[in-house]
């Protein structure tokens, strides 16, 4: 018998082990893109162990595109960003990020390192690259230019240390690439690049953002200039940048509506350049966002601006940003109520310290459950107050209107029924009086008065001790042509 049972068993787990191969085949002969799909939820740290099952599932779990949306922690040492970058399964990582350090204690880098990192991204097709406290003078020229320009986006954050040759190639050889899409430069100097090479390299972007950079003159004026004509650009932010006032407002204004998005930060546009610039937008114009955040002059930089034409513009927008300009009464006015109409294409409206000005409730309602809650924005809060304020009023309103309502009708019983008010009664009329419903009608006048806080009445029952019914007392006086009766 125990050898039968033994025999049972070995039959048991044998038929076991002929399924586990099955399902493990069948698996395996899944289509590769099924294999994907399911692979695709499993976590980096899972991958690496599948990898090491077989052959077959080495290729299937170090496929680059599991890979790409890797992020390389940080601090990281050298040699061990270098070995991971030069892995095959990350050939097509979509982002990464340098970054040195600023103190002793971060991780030390030499010059061969730095080559040897992009030496490995020239053979990896990044779409994001951000650096910051980063020393790049080690790296030659054309390698650095041949690798940044093959990736969709870079950004330079503060304290990036490059040489004027380096920027220089970078700039002549973006054009001719044609990959870079967005350029974010922080705290970079321009003046040695020659004009046009600048020019045509920031209009062949779809991005480019410039904080704090420095520019030689006459630089801006060729890139506006190309940019009024013809360009890719669509994002366009100007952060410290304190000579565009010398730019043709004509020339500012059309460059700027043929972009999408803008933002200029702490710098200085005329009068006349602001006229044009709104003009051009009321009339033709491809933004969607503006963002103006430098402060007001006086005078002023957007009175000059017809009411009418300023609403037209800003309500062409989706994002409006202008929390340092002065608006005049007419034109909030006038632009409240486009925002409320229904051609208006405005989601998010900041126009700093400007005052709600005087408008129908129902314009604040519609500008109110408008514009979106992502962002914060004064004018929104002030409108929300404002028809807080006036809900409060209106409940106040209908409070007090019931309150007087049953306040009648109870004075209208009492002296229905009260002997004083029959006698005098007698000498009117009777059929002004209607005692089905307990009202009086007629010219009867009711004055209902409130006992003075002042009064010692008053003052004897706040201090008197004695607990007494609260039994509800109205004095009334009802007058007449004739008869005067207090009750």
């Amino acid at each position: 018998t125990d050898t039968c049972f033994m025999s049972v068993i070995e039959l048991s787990v044998k038929k076991h082990h002929r399924e586990m191969d099955y399902n493990y085949f069948e698996f395996e002969n899944l289509p590769t893109e099924i294999i994907f799909k399911i692979l695709d939820y499993v976590p980096y740290k899972d991958l690496s162990i599948i990898s090491m099952v077989s052959r077959t599932f080495y290729l299937l779990a170090t496929d680059p595109l599991l890979w790409k949306s890797y992020e390389v922690c940080y601090p990281t040492e050298p040699e061990k960003l270098i070995s991971i970058l030069n892995l095959n399964r990350f050939r097509k990582l979509e982002t990464l990020h340098l970054f040195q350090g600023r103190t002793c204690s971060d991780v030390r880098m030499s010059s061969q390192q730095t080559c040897d990192i992009f030496e490995s991204l020239e053979n990896i097709e990044l779409n994001l690259l951000t650096i910051q406290h980063f020393d790049l003078t080690s790296v030659s020229s054309s390698q650095l230019a041949r690798v940044l320009c093959n990736i969709k986006s870079v950004s330079f954050n503060h304290a990036v240390k490059i040489s004027d040759e380096q920027v220089v190639t970078i700039i002549e050889d973006m054009p001719k690439h044609g990959n870079m899409k967005a350029f974010q430069v922080e705290e970079l100097d321009f003046s040695k690049v020659e004009r046009k090479s600048l020019s045509r390299a920031v209009n062949s972007l779809n991005s480019f953002n410039s904080y704090y950079c420095d520019f030689s003159p006459g630089q801006f004026e060729e890139i506006f200039e190309e940019m009024a004509v013809k360009t890719n650009l669509k994002d366009l932010s100007l952060f410290n940048k304190e000579d565009l006032e010398k730019i043709s407002p004509t020339t500012i204004s059309k460059a700027f509506n043929n972009l999408e998005r803008l933002y200029v930060g702490q710098c200085r546009l005329s009068a006349e350049q602001m006229f044009g610039i709104f003009i051009e937008m009321s009339q033709k114009s491809n933004l969607t966002k503006i963002n103006l955040v430098f402060k007001d002059s006086f005078p002023y930089l957007l009175s000059s601006i017809p009411s009418d034409v300023l609403s037209k513009s800003l309500n062409s927008l989706q994002e409006i940003v202008l929390p340092f300009f002065k608006l005049s009464s007419t034109q909030m006015k006038d632009t409240l109520e486009g925002v409320a109409g229904s051609s208006s294409n405005v989601k998010h409206l900041d126009l700093g310290a400007n005052i709600v000005p005087d408008v129908s409730l129902e314009v604040l309602e519609k500008v109110y459950f408008k514009l979106r809650t992502t962002y914060p924005s004064k004018i929104k809060d002030d409108i929300g107050d404002i028809l807080m304020k006036n809900e409060d009023l209106m409940f106040e309103q209908a409070m007090l209107k019931a309150e007087l309502k049953g306040v009648r009708s109870k004075t209208a019983k009492l002296l229905t029924k009260n002997k004083q008010l029959q006698s005098l009664l007698m000498f009117s009329d009777p059929s002004k009086v209607n005692a089905d419903t307990g009202r009086i009608s007629g010219r009867v006048r009711v004055k209902i008065l409130k006992k003075s806080k002042f009064s010692s009445s008053y003052r004897f029952s706040v201090k008197s001790r004695i607990v007494k019914r609260s039994n509800e007392r109205v004095k009334v006086k009802v007058l007449s042509k004739s008869h005067v009766c207090e009750l």
